[in-house]
């Protein structure tokens, strides 16, 4: 079976999606029953080849798609017919019929079988969340792509219910595929971490994490509410550490925390590269994720995967994915967050115990099943069930 993934998402810092297509299809790769042919923008490649270290060649149609990206940075929809050209051009090079798997939501132009992965809906749901021009791109773009899809992927029984309560699908062109930890994720402890925490500027067990890109949907400015009321003595000797890329709305939030005296110290670590990402999991002390919507919410499973423990919100798929591992807390709920993370700081045994927890609770979430769940959808198309 041939499938043609639409990987452009590699090619830019990796974010939740971008994560989705290199362990999913990492592992669909090992899997002798599929023939994959990868779509970085720029190329395509037979096989899984990971995340491209340097720029493809520059030739052809891909030269164009690159040109526009630059010389036409404000005209959407002449980028978007380059795109598309240039999409065209690259599935000529596969031959034969065959599968395309849009991973991003929103698929190209295909007149074959195609599946579609809807990671959450939160541009509906919650539209404030986003810039209106990303929420007017996927209220104008989605419906089509919806109904063009034979089967559609979701990655949480909470994004299966938002899809149905916008869009009328049929459960059977449904299937829900549960995200994982990428093995690298494990505990260490201090002796194994020291190279990367100095690389890091932290000390193992000394830091409060919290992971995700800067952005309003991940309600940071509650949780810099929680931890700015602890008692100082705590805050001296766990700071708050967020890494992630600057996203959008971002300017109230971080002048906040430019103006922030009395002790309370954050450090914003931006993008950290990925060979570092399971060392800031490990070595961190408690693991904080306040986000308002998740479609699955992967950070905290990575959190949990390294035996940190973990403390979110009680809204969309968090539930799913944390269980009785973790604590959770309504996320606008300044003062209940502060207590949890308080006692996740102050008594340790309690903070281990539920680490351990969640060490085991990851464990029951595996890729190679995600793969296998995801090569039965595209198994239903081609039989024609």
């Amino acid at each position: 079976m041939k499938v043609f993934v639409n990987a452009t998402p590699l090619l830019a810092p990796l974010t939740g999606i971008g994560r989705y297509i290199t362990h999913l299809f990492g592992a669909i790769d090992k899997l002798t029953t599929v023939e994959l042919w990868m779509h970085y923008g720029l190329n395509v490649t037979k096989g899984f080849q990971g995340v491209p270290e340097k720029p493809f060649d520059q030739a052809g149609p891909a030269r164009i798609n690159t040109l526009a990206k630059r010389f036409l940075p404000r005209h959407r929809t002449l980028r978007r017919i380059v795109e598309k050209a240039t999409f065209g051009f690259q599935q000529a090079k596969v031959g034969g019929p065959f599968l395309y798997h849009e991973p991003n939501y929103v698929a190209m132009p295909h007149k074959g079988a195609l599946v579609v992965t809807v990671h959450d809906m939160s541009c509906f749901d919650l539209p404030e969340s986003h810039p209106k021009e990303r929420v007017a791109l996927m209220q104008r773009s989605m419906p089509s792509s919806i109904e063009r899809a034979d089967h559609i992927l979701v990655v949480s029984e909470a994004s299966r219910m938002a899809l149905q309560r916008w869009f009328d699908v049929d459960s059977a062109r449904i299937t829900t595929t549960y995200l994982a930890a990428d093995r690298r994720f494990r505990p260490q402890n201090a002796e194994q971490l020291q190279p990367q925490m100095a690389t890091l500027g932290l000390k193992a067990g000394g830091y409060v994490l919290c992971v995700g890109t800067l952005e309003p949907r991940k309600n940071l400015s509650t949780l810099l509410s929680a931890y700015g009321g602890l008692p100082q003595s705590l805050r001296r000797h766990f700071p708050l550490v967020l890494a992630g890329a600057e996203g959008w709305k971002t300017q109230d939030f971080l002048s906040r925390i430019q103006g922030l005296r009395d002790g309370v110290t954050v450090k914003l670590m931006g993008h950290v590269p990925e060979v570092l990402m399971p060392a800031l999991y490990a070595g961190a002390a408690a693991f904080c994720y306040p986000s308002r919507y998740e479609g699955f919410g992967l950070p905290a499973l990575e959190a949990m995967a390294c035996g940190v423990p973990v403390l979110t919100c009680n809204q969309t798929s968090l539930p799913e994915v944390v269980g009785d591992a973790g604590l959770m807390v309504d996320p606008d709920d300044v003062q209940d967050m502060r207590e949890r993370l308080r006692s996740l700081l102050e008594d340790r045994v309690f903070a281990m115990n539920l680490g351990m927890r969640g060490h085991m609770r990851a464990a029951t979430f595996s890729w190679e099943r995600c793969a296998q769940e995801t090569v039965a959808a595209y198994e239903k198309i081609s039989l024609g069930s």
